[in-house]
């Protein structure tokens, strides 16, 4: 396999094209910045997989070009690779990134769209912060230096992502706020019996493991609901198994409470306060998957590749 799959080599380029992203954004030159971010996303996406392995790049269709020259069978100067979306999916399949980023997915679109002249943006979508954001999620994947990864753009990115998350944790503030009062309002100048009625009539919550033909792993967790304090459910991503024996983690995508009808998509379960991997545990503490099911997952290795600081991506 040459360079220009490698790990360092993808990750340099990432680098350098978010580089010009900022760059492009600073000269309000939105084209540029939509074509270079989505540029820096797909080959930092592509160094995850790599990281993993050289395999996860290739495409599952076509002819075999790509896999003699990923195997150092024999060198070809066509090499088809999986694409942004494509690459992307894998990551959401290993619960690297959510299952559903509707932002994301419209940065890739709208990348896409630069490409063939067909673009169109939508004054209210904030490009630069969702850039920001899932660029750091890779990063922090990939136990990579943010400050180092943004050089002289780091201070913009903290602010661009500080203002991200008030935004988002006042939302979420508020709706929760709501959920309690509306749930309050309903059972006012009742006896407490009266909820405990209610809560006892909300549906028997099932927690495990699902699987579909149709979508990825689903893991269905127990979590107290931040607004009314019951036990609600969350939707969590396929199951990663860390340590055989040990009960896996995963992470949660969604939530939803059937007594004070909250939900949580996103990255606003952060700003509620729900960690970023949550135990495959019940409410009682006990492990969820049985040994069939942990015998499905393999375990998380930690890679301890490091990349080479270099002073500047323009270099490279």
């Amino acid at each position: 396999m040459d360079d220009s799959l490698s790990f360092e080599s993808l990750l340099r380029g990432a680098r350098k094209f978010a580089w010009s992203a900022m760059e492009a954004h600073s000269e309000e030159d939105e084209e540029v910045f939509l074509l270079h971010a989505g540029v820096s996303i797909e080959r930092l996406a592509k160094a995850a997989l790599v990281r993993k392995s050289a395999f996860l790049l290739m495409e599952l269709k076509g002819r075999d070009d790509t896999l003699y020259h990923l195997t150092g069978v024999r060198h070809t100067a066509k090499l088809r690779t999986v694409g942004a979306g494509q690459a992307i999916g894998r990551l959401r399949d290993m619960a690297v990134l959510p299952q559903r980023d509707p932002d994301l997915d419209e940065l890739i679109e709208l990348r896409n769209g630069v490409a063939h002249l067909m673009a169109s943006v939508d004054d209210a979508f904030d490009g630069l912060s969702v850039f920001c954001r899932v660029t750091n999620q890779l990063l922090d994947h990939l136990s990579r230096d943010q400050g180092f990864y943004w050089g002289s753009w780091s201070t913009l990115v903290s602010i661009t992502l500080n203002d991200l998350s008030e935004k988002v944790e006042r939302d979420v503030a508020r709706r929760i706020e709501q959920a309690r009062r509306r749930l309050n309002l309903r059972f006012e100048g009742l006896p407490a019996e009266a909820m405990e009625s209610y809560v006892a009539t909300r549906p028997e919550l099932e927690y495990g493991l699902q699987i579909s033909k149709e979508s990825a792993p689903k893991v269905f967790l127990p979590q107290k609901c931040p607004a009314c304090n019951n036990t609600a459910m969350v939707i969590a991503g396929p199951p990663v198994i860390v340590r055989k024996g040990e009960a896996g983690e995963s992470q949660p995508e969604s939530m939803i409470c059937f007594v004070c009808h909250f939900t949580l998509k996103g990255h606003e379960m952060a700003a509620a306060g729900i960690p970023s991997r949550l135990p495959l545990v019940d409410a009682a503490g006990a492990r969820l998957l049985t040994d069939v099911e942990e015998f499905l997952w393999h375990v998380d290795p930690s890679g301890d590749d490091l990349l080479e600081e270099d002073a500047d991506p323009a270099d490279s």
